[in-house]
């Protein structure tokens, strides 16, 4: 039973597992949630990590997916993917190089997220896992991402977390259809 607090938790997680797997490059202080916005304002202490959530959507192949029973029986879960930015910020070339190299390994070695691994009490059922992916999108997709914020670009790593299944807050008591029934003459 994913809650709607699941997409703060996993953004939490991701900052946690990062933490971790950056001990010795980066301090654990200088990885955190941001976005390019917040950029403008300040220059993230070097070196330091953010993670960006650039882009959520549906997951249409889950969409339909079998209804999860609490209290009742309720919809199926909404199929969430997002799509996270994380970059590394440095004055030395060759240390953004290296933290690129551990981010990816990091995320390799979690490619998936058990209920163990993520954050949050009372925000996963204990079924639930999140797969983490690199993606490969365009150049001018990161153009677009960083252009409203006028920084110019920045090495960075996009990662697909699929499928978060945040339950739906209406529960029904009806039951689902089994058989149904057409009057004669019904095409």
């Amino acid at each position: 039973m994913a809650t709607t607090d699941a997409i703060a938790f996993l953004g939490d997680t991701i900052v946690s597992i990062l933490q971790d797997g950056l001990s010795g490059l980066v301090a654990p202080g200088d990885i955190f949630l941001s976005t390019p916005d917040e950029f403008t304002d300040f220059t993230p202490v070097q070196p330091s990590v953010t993670i960006f959530l650039y882009h959520v959507a549906i997951n249409a192949e889950m969409r339909n997916g079998p209804r999860r029973t609490f209290n009742g029986a309720s919809r199926p879960p909404l199929p969430l993917e997002l799509r996270f930015l994380i970059t590394p910020w440095t004055t030395e070339t060759r240390d953004a190089y290296r933290i690129t190299g551990a981010v990816s390994q990091v995320m390799y070695d979690h490619a998936v997220l058990t209920f163990g691994e993520l954050l949050g009490d009372e925000v996963w059922a204990p079924d639930d896992t999140v797969e983490l992916m690199m993606e490969s999108i365009p150049v001018e997709e990161y153009f677009d991402i960083w252009d409203p914020s006028e920084i110019p670009y920045k090495l960075s790593l996009s990662y697909l977390a699929r499928v978060v299944g945040i339950d739906s807050a209406l529960i029904s008591s009806a039951s689902p259809v089994a058989v149904a029934a057409f009057p004669q003459g019904t095409p």
